[in-house]
């Protein structure tokens, strides 16, 4: 009995270490700014997680666009003190630029508040058979999660079209891959 109990406490303790160490190396050095009260990446997310892929599969064009993640995985893979944006965050983000008819043109642009969103395109869940649609969109439009569910199939996502300024807040599915930016976990300050 305390072989099984100290093989299960042993393999417990690898296990997280292995994990703790894994998320430690894994995470690369990135660029951030400061918007308001709130501190964004100023670049898309590109941390390997199995459902996360480069546009049509093409890894050279990671450092511009970084990768789109299925909604579970934008959720999961965070790095540690970082988190994906709510739908509110989102709206903080849009109303400190001005609001959501004037921020687009702001939060894409890269000489101005050094958010430099991109045009990633997005990962398709719904699959042609010859599979002639699975990517769409690239420098065309910008998807971005939000971490706000909407039903257990779907969640929010923001749409951005550069041409135009237009910002729209939609729910999709959640098997889409979209970009995916973080915000910095706020420090909760003890009374």
């Amino acid at each position: 009995m305390k072989k099984r109990i100290s093989l299960f406490l042993l393999t417990a303790i690898l296990g997280f270490s292995h994990f703790s160490n894994a998320q430690v190396n894994a995470v690369k050095p990135f660029k951030t700014v400061i918007i308001g009260n709130q501190e964004w990446m100023s670049v898309n997310w590109d941390y390997k997680t199995p459902k996360s892929f480069f546009y049509n599969n093409d890894s050279t064009i990671d450092s511009k666009y970084g990768r789109l993640y299925f909604y579970s995985n934008a959720v999961a893979a965070a790095p540690p003190g970082w988190h994906l944006p709510t739908l509110d965050e989102w709206w903080e983000l849009m109303n400190y630029l001005g609001g959501i008819n004037k921020a687009a043109p702001l939060m894409m642009a890269s000489d101005t508040i050094g958010l430099h969103l991109v045009s990633g395109g997005y990962k398709s869940a719904n699959i042609s058979a010859d599979n002639s649609d699975l990517y769409g969109f690239i420098d065309q439009y910008a998807f971005y999660w939000t971490a706000t569910p909407d039903a257990e199939q779907t969640a929010y996502a923001i749409r951005i079209t550069p041409s135009t300024g237009e910002i729209e807040v939609n729910s999709f599915r959640r098997a889409n891959g979209f970009s995916v930016r973080y915000v910095k976990d706020k420090e909760v300050k003890e009374d």
